[in-house]
C-alpha cells in the first residue's frame, strides 16, 4: 500500500538534506582544485546510463553547453511484445558542474504478429538533474548528487508501466585506481519515493511494492571503446513498514561502435549486452538483455547559437 504523501515528503526531504551535505561543506571548507583538463574520459569513453544494462549515472559530465540527443529502440520487444517501446530523450551539460535530462518513452504496435490493438502513443515521462562534486569525499574521487523523476502518462498497456510516480534522490562517488586506471569503483544510496497514478500498470517479479532504499557498488573496466561494467544493488522497503529484501548483480558490456564501422556518420552507435540475477521475496530471477543506443552530440552547442545570435545583431 502506498503511504501518505506527507510521510513521503519527510523522507524526500530528509536524503535532500543528506545529498547537500556534501556541497556545503565542499564550500565551506575553502576552494577545491579544479581537475585537470585531460583527466576527464572523451564523451564516447563515458558509460552513461544504459536502461537495463548499467543503471547509475557515474559522476563524468560533458564539456560545458553540449547537447546529447539519444534514441534507443527496443529491438527486443519484436520478439518478446507486440509493441516496440522507443525511449529518446536529451542531455543538457549546462556548466562543468551541472546537467540536465528530460525523455519520453514512446510505444507502438510493430504488427509482427496477429495482436493489433496496442496502438501507439507516449507512455512515460522522465526527468532528472544532477550536480558534480570535484575531489570529494577524499581527493582522486568525484561525486555526483541528483534526482530522478518518472511520470507514466497517456493509454500504454498493461504491462508497459508500474502505473506509479517516481522521484529517485541520488549520490554516486567514483575512483579510478592510480595504478590501473583502466578499472574504476564507484558506490551509492538512492532512495525511491513512490506515489499512485491515474495510469494503470503491473508490477513485475522482484518489483518494489512501496517505498525503498538502495545501496549500490561496482566497477568499471575501460578498454576504450569497449566497456566492461559489474553493479551490484542491495534494495529494501524497510522504510515504508514492509519487511522485503532484494539483491542485484548486473554484469554488463557496452560497445562503442567506431566511426569507421559507421561510414563515418556523426552518430555514436552503441551496442551493450548484459545478464541480470536477482534474488527477492519472489525468489530467483535470471534474464539477459541487449541494447541498441544512437547519440547525436552538438559540443558548445550553446555557446556557438549565442556567437551566432550576438554577430547578426
Amino acid at each position: 500500500m502506498i503511504r501518505p504523501i506527507s510521510r513521503q515528503l519527510c523522507v524526500l526531504l530528509c536524503l535532500g538534506t543528506v545529498g547537500l551535505f556534501p556541497i556545503t561543506s565542499a564550500q565551506t571548507s575553502g576552494p577545491v582544485p579544479a581537475a585537470p583538463e585531460n583527466s576527464a574520459a572523451p564523451p564516447e569513453a563515458v558509460p552513461l546510463r544504459v536502461r537495463g544494462l548499467f543503471d547509475l549515472d557515474l559522476p563524468r559530465f560533458d564539456p560545458p553547453g553540449t547537447f546529447r540527443l539519444q534514441f534507443n529502440p527496443r529491438f527486443g520487444d519484436l520478439l518478446r511484445r507486440d509493441y516496440i517501446r522507443v525511449p529518446t530523450g536529451v542531455r543538457w551539460a549546462v556548466n562543468d558542474r551541472l546537467e540536465l535530462y528530460a525523455e519520453m518513452e514512446a510505444f507502438a504496435t510493430h504488427g509482427l504478429d496477429d495482436n493489433t490493438s496496442t496502438g501507439y502513443g507516449i507512455g512515460e515521462l522522465r526527468f532528472g538533474s544532477r550536480y558534480l562534486i570535484r575531489n570529494y569525499p577524499w581527493p582522486d574521487y568525484q561525486t555526483s548528487v541528483g534526482l530522478n523523476l518518472e511520470f507514466p502518462t497517456g493509454d500504454p498497456p498493461p504491462d508497459f508501466t508500474d502505473g506509479r510516480n517516481h522521484f529517485a534522490p541520488y549520490f554516486v562517488t567514483e575512483h579510478r585506481l592510480p595504478r590501473h586506471p583502466r578499472w574504476t569503483v564507484f558506490g551509492g544510496a538512492s532512495a525511491d519515493i513512490v506515489t499512485d497514478s491515474s495510469v494503470p500498470g503491473s508490477l513485475g517479479i522482484n518489483s518494489t511494492k512501496d517505498d525503498s532504499i538502495s545501496l549500490n557498488g561496482g566497477t568499471t573496466y575501460d578498454l576504450g571503446q569497449v566497456k566492461w561494467t559489474l553493479q551490484a544493488t542491495y534494495t529494501t522497503t524497510v522504510i515504508s513498514g514492509i519487511d522485503e529484501h532484494f539483491f542485484t548483480i548486473r554484469p554488463s558490456f557496452l560497445w562503442w561502435v567506431p566511426r569507421k564501422y559507421t561510414l563515418n556518420s556523426k552518430t555514436q552507435w552503441i551496442f551493450g549486452f548484459g545478464v541480470r540475477s536477482t534474488w527477492g521475496p519472489d525468489g530467483y530471477e535470471f534474464s539477459t538483455g541487449s541494447r541498441v543506443r544512437a547519440e547525436i552530440t552538438f559540443r558548445q552547442a550553446l555557446r556557438r547559437l549565442r556567437g551566432a545570435m550576438d554577430y547578426r545583431r
